[in-house]
Parts: C-alpha cells; sequence; structure tokens
C-alpha cells in the first residue's frame, strides 16, 4: 500500500467523537466535516471541546470512541502517513527570543527536513518579508503570531489548524490574520479555525461546524446556516423585561443583546411593526426599531440559550 493518501474530497471527517474526563464528557459524539479547501469554521464557546477534539484529531489524546479521518485515512492508526500534510498551531509555538524571524524558521527546517529555500517563501506568503532581521522578543503578539503561522507552512501542508489563534490580538491584529488565512485558503489550502467569537469567524469562512457542550449543534456552508431563518428585529425599551414577557406571551422570541431585545418569530420574516405594535398595545414604547442582519451568533443562540461544558 502506497504511503499517499491521494486526494479526498474532505480534509477532516470526525464522527461518534467521545473524551471523558472521569464523570465530565469534554466530547460527546462529535462530528465534523471539512471540505477540502477553503476555511473551516470551529466555532463554540469557551470550554465546548474544540480543543479536546483538535488534540485528538493530531493524536496528541487519546480517543475513548469514535473515528476520524484525515484526507481519507484513519487516524490516530495512518497519522504518520498524512501528518505532513498537517501543520497546527494548538500551543503559542516556542522560539528563540534573540534570533530573528528568518533565523528560527531556518532552525525549524534544519529540524524538520523542509528546505531552507522555503524560509523566505513562508515569511513572504505571511506578510513578514522585509521584517523578518529583528529579534523576535521585540516582535509585536500579531507578528508572533504570524511568525508560527509561517513555521506551519514550512513543509508546505494542505491542511491547516489553529486553535484560538486570535487571543490577545488587538483589531488590527486580528484583522492581519483573517487577511492571511483568507489568502492561504483562496491560495488552494484548507484552513481549520476554531474560535469562541462567532462573528469575527463569520467574516472570513466558507463552512462551519457549531458545538457546545462537546456536541454538534450544526454544520454546513456559512451561507445556509444564515439563511435557514429570519433577520430579527433589533428593539431598544425602557422596560426590557416587561418587553420580554409581553414579546414572548405574542409567541415571538425573544433574546437580550447589548441593551436591545433581539426579537424573531419561529414562522417566518417578522415586521417590526409588529413589535412595535404589540409593545405599544401594553404600554411599552420603543426608542430605537430595525432589522438587524442575522449571523451565526444568532443562530448559536437559536439553537441553544446556554454556553459551556468540560474543557
Amino acid at each position: 500500500m502506497s504511503d499517499d493518501p491521494g486526494p479526498s474530497a474532505l480534509a477532516v471527517e470526525i464522527a461518534g467523537l467521545c473524551k471523558s474526563y472521569g464523570a465530565i464528557k469534554a466530547v460527546d459524539q462529535l462530528t465534523m466535516t471539512v471540505p477540502s479547501g477553503g476555511v473551516h469554521g470551529f466555532l463554540g464557546p469557551n470550554g465546548s471541546g474544540k480543543t479536546t477534539s483538535i488534540r485528538m484529531l493530531l493524536g496528541l489524546i487519546p480517543a475513548d470512541s469514535g473515528t476520524m479521518r484525515l484526507f481519507g485515512e484513519p487516524v490516530p492508526q495512518r497519522l504518520p502517513q498524512v501528518i505532513d500534510q498537517v501543520g497546527a498551531i494548538v500551543e503559542q509555538p516556542k522560539f528563540f527570543d534573540t534570533f530573528s524571524a528568518r533565523k528560527n524558521l531556518a532552525l525549524l527546517a534544519q529540524a524538520i527536513g523542509a528546505p531552507l529555500s522555503r524560509v523566505g517563501e513562508v515569511l513572504e506568503q505571511v506578510g513578514l518579508a522585509g521584517r523578518e532581521r529583528g529579534d523576535f522578543r521585540t516582535y509585536s503578539l500579531g507578528m508572533k503570531q504570524r511568525l508560527a503561522v509561517a513555521a506551519t507552512l514550512l513543509k508546505d501542508p494542505q491542511l491547516l489548524i489553529f486553535d484560538e489563534p486570535t487571543n490577545g490580538l488587538d483589531p488590527q491584529g486580528i484583522h492581519d490574520f483573517r487577511a492571511t488565512i483568507r489568502q492561504l485558503a483562496d491560495g488552494g489550502k484548507t484552513v481549520l479555525v476554531s474560535s469562541h467569537i462567532l462573528a469575527e469567524v463569520q467574516q472570513v469562512a466558507d463552512t462551519v461546524t457549531i458545538i457546545a457542550r462537546g456536541r454538534t449543534l450544526a454544520e454546513g456552508p456559512v451561507a445556509t446556516l444564515l439563511a435557514a431563518g429570519s433577520d430579527p428585529v433589533r428593539v431598544v425599551v425602557a422596560d426590557p423585561q416587561r418587553a420580554t414577557g409581553v414579546l414572548q406571551a405574542a409567541g415571538l422570541g425573544v433574546q437580550p443583546a447589548a441593551g436591545a431585545l433581539l426579537v424573531t418569530r419561529s414562522d417566518g420574516p417578522l415586521d417590526p411593526a409588529v413589535v412595535a405594535r404589540t409593545l405599544g398595545e401594553q404600554g411599552l414604547w420603543v426608542s430605537e426599531l430595525g432589522v438587524q442582519r442575522r449571523n451565526l451568533e444568532q443562530v448559536y443562540l437559536e439553537l441553544t440559550g446556554t454556553v459551556g461544558g468540560a474543557a
């Protein structure tokens, strides 16, 4: 049998994946499919099982049960045959503080058997070309993250896995990172990025898997998930608690959202005038009213109003 895994329409396939720590189910019958090519968001609140799932996929910890495949090959059984096609940042990589980006990458390339010619290529890919001479300790957090991405690219993998990659980054760093992973995906790579910030990943992802408490809630193309429901009506009222009761009594769904209420109906689009009239009939007058474009956070709230789970 050849060690070449060959092409596969799916970069990642996970089914029935389970992992417990004592009585705590960190991952509970998780399923996930990641198409080859594009950006796939692995989304859920902190503690929902994302990191544990990624660690099992990479063979860092054993699964209790379930099946996993990378490019069609079962893992961890055939992980050695596909590992060179995978680059991952699960924890912050260790670099030498007094070495430049170029020197750090050159040492790493030698250690993993990647050609030194790749160093310049990956620095260019992540936008560090011309900025790679200074000591690592002088880099901003965003530059350090770009260097970590460059390190994963040295062997020119087909699948890149980033676990909460924007933690600690400022808005500019987050913007730059999104641009980097979009560029990589547009260049033919598959990028799997986990995050608890659903709205952030929505801006760059083609497909997503949304989880909570170690279980899959929904997955598929972002456009399909967003089209599955109607846009909520955002309303601001002086007494949101009473307004919530009035709207729910009228058969409408209500979720709090940053000083406002997001109101939906289960059977189709909701006219903002209906919300205003329902509240006005009970002496509740709105100060702001409008339709808000549906996003992945709204999808998540519709699936479950709770957060959390195991580590």
